[in-house]
């Protein structure tokens, strides 16, 4: 009969039992550790150190049940033990997941808040402004971009952006928002011109505002008319002035008749 063993060593002996709790002792951790007490450790070692304190590669497994602590956390802030502000959780919590590689996890954390509290989504969005001014802006960047070109995730990406509201993602998501602003229809689109509205220097982004002055949808020519406020721009002015003799919407209609007068 083989000889029971309970963990094994590295000098030999039964290799039967490959699976294995990951070894949190080095870190300080009781391997029973309860998952949310683990969380509040990494939360911890985030604002001491703004590292995870934890190798995150061993806890790949439990990146969702880290998550979903997390959002428990900001949409219910005052209902546990813990006092830490939103903003702060929110950071760290992106800072988990973008640290262990866990994009699946951070766009899921993204569509569930989606569906949440506004607040919750605002402090979000909060976090990542402040984290595309550190080492996480190729990261989020890439995964807003991969979400913008998925059917499933394409609105909650376009919720954010706005509130975001940095100049530079949206830059370096153009070529996505443009698409969507000139081919999208409702709460998309409107987000999407809103979006390239933080670069409406930009000569590709003015030229699809003009275009979008004529757009079926009044939406989304007061959104346009909206965002040429300010610019001083010649092609910009004469199609406004074309505009006018056909616009009907009273409001649009308005800040026409601003833009016109310059």
């Amino acid at each position: 009969m083989p000889k029971e063993t309970f963990g094994g060593d590295d000098s030999g002996g039964d290799q039967a039992d490959t699976k294995k709790k990951p070894n949190l002792d080095r870190f300080g951790l009781a391997p029973d550790i309860n998952i949310r007490d683990l969380f509040w450790k990494i939360m911890a070692s985030y604002a001491a150190t703004r590292k995870p304190g934890v190798d995150l590669a061993t806890l790949t497994h439990d990146r969702f049940t880290l998550m979903r602590i997390a959002l428990t956390t900001l949409v219910n802030p005052n209902s546990g033990q813990y006092g830490p502000a939103p903003r702060f959780i929110a950071t760290s919590t992106l800072m988990m997941l973008l640290d262990g590689g866990w994009k699946d996890a951070f766009i899921e954390l993204l569509s569930e808040a989606y569906e949440s509290k506004s607040d919750v989504r605002k402090d979000i969005a909060t976090a990542m402004r402040k984290l595309l001014q550190q080492d996480y802006k190729a990261v989020i960047t890439e995964s807003l971009s991969s979400m913008l070109r998925a059917k499933e995730t394409c609105g909650v990406a376009l919720s954010y952006i706005p509130d975001i509201g940095d100049p530079e993602l949206a830059r370096a998501l153009k070529k996505e928002l443009v698409i969507i602003a000139r081919g999208d229809v409702g709460a998309n689109q409107l987000n999407a011109i809103k979006a390239i509205t933080l670069i409406n220097d930009d000569e590709d982004v003015r030229k699809s505002l003009i275009v979008l002055l004529s757009h079926w949808d009044a939406e989304a020519r007061l959104a346009a008319a909206k965002a040429l406020v300010g610019i001083k721009d010649a092609e910009v002015l004469a199609a406004v002035k074309r505009r006018l003799g056909s616009e009907t919407d009273s409001e649009i209609k308005k800040i026409l008749e601003g833009l016109a007068d310059g």
